[in-house]
């Protein structure tokens, strides 16, 4: 694919913006898979590797994608491709020994399977009342995310141009389409959050401690407007610290796995404690390896968006 650079078609560069939406986004995200093994947002994001895993090369087919739009008509296991518990915690920057537990819990409340080749989540597993609800709330926040991208940045198109695939014709239920895309696009930004600060936890945890300290700016439009480049990050002043309990609430996680991780990013230099809790300062969010993340999270989005908009899912 094409690189996408960090810019709306105008030519002004919304990355910043873009990444502040998308934050509660993205959590939402993780907690609509809550039901699957531990609860927590590491099981969630070990569950969405292993069905993108699974199901990469239906994604990758139009054809196959569409015949398996819609919620009643899940890809049958014989279709979906394990992955071995390694690779998956490679790809997760996880301990082999905490993939394979929490792979083991999944195999416990029978939402994982194992075969010669590795682990798939089995269709079963994905027909559930929790997880047809999970589609549709799915499908409805992928909506509301856009207009909420639309709303305060009208010049960033997030489809990056892209149109329907002539000759097809889209799905009038998408849910489990969508959720295809939304799920690739959730596991994209887990995998940035781990290579960020070198662990998936440590991740999860500074984008907990990140939402709470931007709600300022998104309950003001014109503020978030007026950071919304890569070289213009808010200053600490703006920023609501949070309490490590909260953000271990938050989670789901226990609080000394979280007071011990916030430690660690603070001794990294990404979070700072303050008068009433913790942030990601300025100096985190301005750093070159910000900005690179910024961009490459751009093109996610728009590969994403374009991806639907190529089967026909359109949110306009």
């Amino acid at each position: 694919m094409e690189e996408i650079e960090a810019t709306a078609a105008s030519g002004t560069d919304v990355s910043r913006l873009v990444m502040l939406f998308s934050i509660p986004h993205f959590l939402r995200g993780i907690r609509r898979m809550g039901y699957f093994g531990s609860g927590d947002a590491l099981s969630a994001v070990l569950v969405l590797s292993i069905i993108e895993a699974n199901l990469r090369h239906i994604a990758r087919d139009p054809v196959l994608a569409l015949r398996h739009a819609a919620p009643d008509n899940p890809p049958p296991d014989e279709i979906r491709r394990p992955i071995s518990v390694r690779a998956l915690a490679a790809s997760l920057r996880i301990p082999y020994d905490t993939a394979r537990r929490r792979v083991a819990e999944l195999e416990a409340r029978d939402q994982c399977a194992r075969t010669a080749g590795g682990v798939y989540v089995p269709a079963r597993a994905l027909q559930t009342p929790e997880s047809l609800a999970a589609l549709q709330e799915t499908l409805q926040s992928t909506r509301q995310f856009r207009a909420s991208l639309r709303a305060a940045a009208p010049e960033f198109d997030p489809t990056g141009g892209a149109s329907p695939i002539p000759g097809l014709v889209a799905p009038t239920s998408p849910e489990r389409l969508a959720a295809r895309f939304a799920g690739e696009y959730l596991l994209r930004y887990a995998e940035r959050l781990a290579e960020t600060v070198g662990d998936l936890g440590r991740g999860l945890i500074l984008l907990a401690i990140m939402q709470a300290n931007v709600e300022p700016l998104l309950a003001d439009p014109e503020l978030a407007r007026r950071h919304s480049s890569a070289d213009n990050p808010p200053p600490d002043g703006l920023l609501a610290p949070v309490p490590v309990l909260s953000v271990s609430t938050d989670l789901g996680l226990p609080f000394e796995t979280t007071r011990r991780n916030v430690h660690r990013l603070i001794r990294a230099g990404v979070v700072r404690r303050v008068r009433g809790g913790v942030i990601a300062p300025h100096d985190f969010l301005d750093r070159e390896g910000s900005r690179v993340a910024l961009a490459a999270h751009l093109a996610d989005v728009q590969r994403s968006y374009g991806s639907m908009a190529r089967l026909g899912i359109v949110f306009d």
